[in-house]
């Protein structure tokens, strides 16, 4: 058999999906949301015909293809997607014994082979093995994709600030998630992404919530175009001012936020599908 399989246990999955699981057979992975609480799920990647002396080398490429999938899936509607835990890494031999794994734990290696061999051997605490094989939001179900979901490791960075912004969840700090969104943009802007339309009043925006008093012309006057109500006039000096305890100030930012959502992720997505690095 020879076989190596690592499963992680992943949390806050936002996407309902119309299957109870699916099994990616050419890319030697399967998915499935907990039947309990679908926001919950595991994932298993296995390489068959990994010999013991293998093992480390291949966890290592199994774990990459982990973050892989979660890179993707986060770009997926799945914004607040995490891993849940330390995953579960396991070999089962020739005669289909069953080892437990830890990446702290080589010595494992000699002691599969001595097992294979037919040998009597004891091993320590950690490589314990059996004998036998056991086997906020609401969303209308969608499929799962007909192959395994994979990103580009090489934006992890930049995937990574896009998903904490969905930890500003409060509407007091929508202008949070738009920082980083803007951010995101610049980034990939400097590397020859071409300007979306809304870039300079996205901006402008920015440079508003950014400063407790936004005094450049171009700002003011846009914010006094757009959103007069921001506009401070005291002592004959006029600034604009973010005030995150109204309700209309946060509405404001809310849909120039969503702009720069969509077009970020749309970006990364495509992005996501080459080997570019940021």
């Amino acid at each position: 058999m020879r076989k190596l399989q690592i499963e992680q246990c992943f949390e806050n999955i936002q996407t309902t999906y119309n299957q109870p699981s699916i099994t990616w057979l050419e890319e030697c992975a399967g998915f499935s949301p907990n039947e309990g609480d679908p926001t919950t799920g595991h994932l298993k990647v296995w390489q068959d015909e990994v010999t013991p002396e293998q093992i480390f080398t291949e966890v290592d490429c199994l774990e990459r293809k982990i973050e892989q999938f979660l890179l993707a899936m986060q770009l997926m509607d799945n914004d607040r997607m995490r891993k849940n835990g330390k995953p579960s890494i396991k070999y089962y031999a020739k005669d289909g014994q069953e080892f437990e794994i830890s990446k702290n734990e080589p010595g494992i290696v000699k002691f599969i082979l001595q097992s294979e061999r037919g040998e009597s051997v004891i091993y320590g605490s950690i490589g314990m093995w059996t004998t036998d094989i056991r086997g906020e939001f609401k969303s209308l179900p969608v499929s799962f994709p007909s192959t395994l979901p994979q990103a580009s490791l090489g934006l992890q960075r930049l995937i990574g600030i896009f998903t904490s912004a969905q930890d500003f969840t409060e509407p007091y700090r929508v202008d949070y998630p738009l920082r980083n969104y803007y951010s995101i943009m610049e980034e990939l802007i400097e590397h020859g992404i071409p300007k979306p339309t809304f870039y300079d009043d996205l901006k402008k925006v920015r440079n508003f919530i950014i400063h407790s008093r936004a005094n450049g012309d171009d700002t003011k006057a846009f914010i006094e175009s757009k959103f007069p109500e921001a506009i401070i006039n005291k002592n004959g000096k006029k600034y604009a001012q973010f005030d995150r305890t109204k309700d209309s100030h946060i509405n404001f930012i809310w849909s120039y936020r969503d702009q720069a959502y969509f077009w970020v992720k749309e970006q990364l997505a495509l992005l996501s599908k080459s080997e570019n690095t940021f």
